[in-house]
């Protein structure tokens, strides 16, 4: 269990806090391409850090993420008017353009007037048809170099929806294999050999071990296959990514980004490294049974107080996540549709914020153990986080892969050392399937 005070320190993303200044230091998934579109020129309200925010497309194509509120008078900028070269506020007309520059001031005959006003504005990048946001000072550092980030769109599927629970409840979720052959073990929706093979459903007693990398761990289940063993190890990577392995489909991946301290915006992104994603796979997206779940894109009323544009779950905490009694009997199934939809009824079930003091964790929680602690050992001070962020400066440290393997080898350092390293005298991991 964690202490109170340590707890705090996990969780707090608010401005000034030690978790804020980490967030800062990174580039973060922001929005999909697909929200600002020329064809749909509307700003989007978005929330990060507890800091409420528009994003706009202008006609020229650039992207600008700028506060929420005109520098005049407050008014939401939600209410303006997309231009060839800026927003334009709807209350008195001042222009801004994505730099947050005011570029024009109705009112005022002065030019020297508008030169000085100033609308906070974030550096963004556009790539795997994601805006990501970089809301540090000085130079940003290079984009994460995820195994997806450089793949062709039919390649990769990115997604993003709203989870309301702190950000670190998301990231624990991600990192616990145990729960796996519980919560998800259903007769309903996929086959279980496309994401998880047989094995991980008939032995729910995985051993569990943790491999420390440079930015994080590896999160390692070895399981019994027959006369074989059967090994599955998800990368995680500090403070909220992770790639994910799968049996015969995509690979998967998260990012939990912190809208406030209770509120996070859950991104998935599946890739294949060859060929396209295969139809039956965008079926299964569709259809809502793992990640993401079935979701509406409409504007949401934060129970912090503020409104954002973005995905909501179609089942969710305020309809009991539309648990099905009937189909909990005779056969193994939660009665929840989707996999995600289970996640988030546990997690969201535990309180916006777990009180972590009062948890007993088992030897089952060595990920969630070592991934707390990795992240406040960033958390310690300005040298440990001035360490991060050199660690990521050039994206690599990111580059990490995942491996579902059913192999002869049951031994964990054997098994490692017969895995290809990746990079000279780095300690990653390539991906290593057996068909």
């Amino acid at each position: 269990m964690l202490t109170k005070e340590n707890n705090e320190l996990l969780c707090r993303v608010g401005p000034g806090t030690p978790g804020n200044a980490l967030f800062r230091s990174l580039w973060l998934p922001a929005l999909l391409s697909r929200q600002l579109t020329a064809q749909q020129p509307a700003p989007v309200r978005l929330k990060l850090l507890g800091e409420e925010l528009i994003a706009f497309r202008d006609g020229a194509g650039k992207v600008g993420i700028v506060r929420a509120q005109c520098l005049h008078r407050g008014a939401p900028l939600f209410f303006g008017k997309v231009e060839h070269d800026g927003i334009r506020c709807a209350y008195h007309g001042w222009l801004y353009g994505p730099d947050g520059q005011c570029r024009e001031m109705p009112s005022e005959s002065a030019p020297h007037l508008c030169q000085k006003m100033q609308l906070k504005a974030y550096r963004v990048a556009e790539q795997a048809d994601v805006i990501w946001v970089y809301m540090g000072e000085g130079q940003p550092p290079a984009l994460p170099r995820f195994p997806w980030i450089d793949l062709p769109a039919s390649q990769r599927l990115a997604s993003v929806w709203l989870q309301e629970t702190n950000w670190v409840q998301g990231v624990e979720g991600e990192i616990d294999s145990s729960h796996v052959s519980t919560l998800h073990k259903s007769e309903q929706g996929v086959k279980q050999d496309r994401v998880h093979r047989t094995y991980t459903f008939s032995d729910p007693n995985p051993q569990l071990d943790i491999k420390e990398t440079g930015i994080g761990f590896m999160s390692i289940a070895r399981r019994r296959a027959e006369e074989r063993y059967y090994w599955r190890v998800t990368q995680w990577m500090a403070p909220m990514f992770s790639v994910i392995p799968s049996a015969a489909w995509p690979i998967g991946g998260r990012a939990w980004v912190p809208i406030d301290d209770e509120n996070t915006y859950c991104w998935d992104f599946n890739y294949v490294m060859e060929g396209e994603l295969p139809p039956a796979f965008l079926d299964f997206v569709a259809r809502g049974v793992s990640f993401p779940p079935e979701c509406i894109y409409q504007s949401i009323h934060l129970n912090t107080g503020s409104i954002i544009d973005t995905w909501l779950p179609v089942r969710n905490r305020r309809n009991d996540y539309l648990v099905d009694r009937a189909a909990q009997q005779g056969v193994p199934t939660t009665g929840i549709h989707g996999v995600n939809d289970q996640d988030r009824a546990m997690q969201a079930g535990m309180g916006r914020i777990v009180d972590r003091t009062r948890e007993k964790l088992v030897s089952a929680d060595l990920a969630i153990v070592m991934a707390r602690r990795k992240i406040l050992d960033i958390l310690a001070g300005p040298q440990a986080l001035q360490d991060f962020r050199d660690l990521v400066r050039d994206g690599s440290a990111f580059s990490m892969r995942p491996v579902d393997a059913v192999v002869e080898i049951g031994e964990l350092r054997q098994f490692l050392a017969s895995l290809p390293q990746e990079g000279a005298g780095r300690r990653t991991l390539a991906q290593h399937a057996t068909p």
